[in-house]
Order: structure tokens, then C-alpha cells, then sequence
């Protein structure tokens, strides 16, 4: 049962210190590259998901994947994909080739990109998968809500980038 908790804290965490805050920008761009690798690596996972199932789905005699719009979703989320993994490359390179300011922005961008291309792969597979996309038996939506936790771990709003997006 993947609802359960299986650990628990033991103890308090002890101090180590304090960090300039140069260094604590540096960790925080870190930690938004990681939870933006995260959430390509959801939408990878999701995606490969998908397309097995599509493979050997029938339906009227031929596999669902034949069908253009069944295709055509699926191309769909790889284009998203790819799109992902080239602003989280940028971003992670970013962390130690740029300023702690400009390689925060970087990543801030990298991950509001990601999260919605992760929730839209992540929502095709449940489409693809039909019914069965919102059950245990598949883990299409273990994958949204994986996604949707890592959006919501170092949260990242729009407004803050200010760059015009939408």
C-alpha cells in the first residue's frame, strides 16, 4: 500500500553551522534544478508508461497507439519532454557557470516550464490508459501525483520571473 508511512524521525537534527548567502542561493538554485529533474523524470516515466500500453491496447481489432489521436497525443507529451529537458540542462548548468541571482532565475523558469508540461504528460497518460489511468492497477496517477508534489516543493510563482510568460 503506497498510502502508508514506512519511516519515522529519529531525533532532532543537530546545527552545523550558517552558510553566506551567496552559498544559500547557490543551494537554493540547486534545489529547484532537482526538483525540476524530478519532474522530467515523472514525465519520462509516465510517457513510457503510455506508450507500452498504447502498443498492445486493442480496440476494433487494431492497437490504440495506430490511431492518429491517440498518436498524436503521445507525440505530443514527447515534444513537451524534450522542451523540458533542454531548459533543465540550461538551468542546471546555470547553478555553477552563472551568478547565485541569474542561475536562481534560470531554474525558477526551468521549473514552472517543467511543472506544467509534467501535470500535461502526466494527464495524457491517464487519458490514454482510459479508465483504468485512476486505479491501482496502473500508476498513471501515481506519476500525477508525484508531479504535483514536486510542483509544490520549492514553489516557484510566476509573478516572481516577471518575463512576460503565460
Amino acid at each position: 500500500d503506497l498510502t502508508r508511512t514506512r519511516a519515522a524521525l529519529a531525533g532532532a537534527p543537530d546545527a552545523l553551522g550558517e552558510i553566506g548567502s551567496e552559498a544559500a542561493d547557490r543551494w537554493r538554485a540547486l534545489a529547484l534544478v532537482i526538483t525540476t529533474a524530478d519532474l522530467v523524470g515523472v514525465s519520462r516515466g509516465t510517457l513510457d508508461l503510455a506508450v507500452e500500453y498504447a502498443k498492445i491496447r486493442e480496440q476494433y481489432g487494431h492497437t490504440i497507439g495506430s490511431y492518429q489521436a491517440v498518436a498524436h497525443l503521445l507525440a505530443e507529451a514527447l515534444t513537451l519532454i524534450e522542451g523540458s529537458v533542454s531548459i533543465l540542462r540550461h538551468a542546471a548548468w546555470a547553478v555553477d557557470e552563472l551568478d547565485p541571482a541569474e542561475a536562481i532565475r534560470a531554474a525558477q523558469v526551468a521549473k514552472i516550464y517543467c511543472a506544467r508540461a509534467a501535470r500535461t504528460v502526466c494527464e495524457t497518460s491517464i487519458q490514454v490508459h482510459g479508465g483504468i489511468g485512476n486505479t491501482w492497477e496502473c500508476l498513471a496517477h501515481v506519476y500525477l501525483r508525484r508531479a504535483l508534489t514536486s510542483t509544490e516543493l520549492w514553489p516557484v510563482k510566476l509573478e516572481e520571473i516577471d518575463l512576460g510568460l503565460s
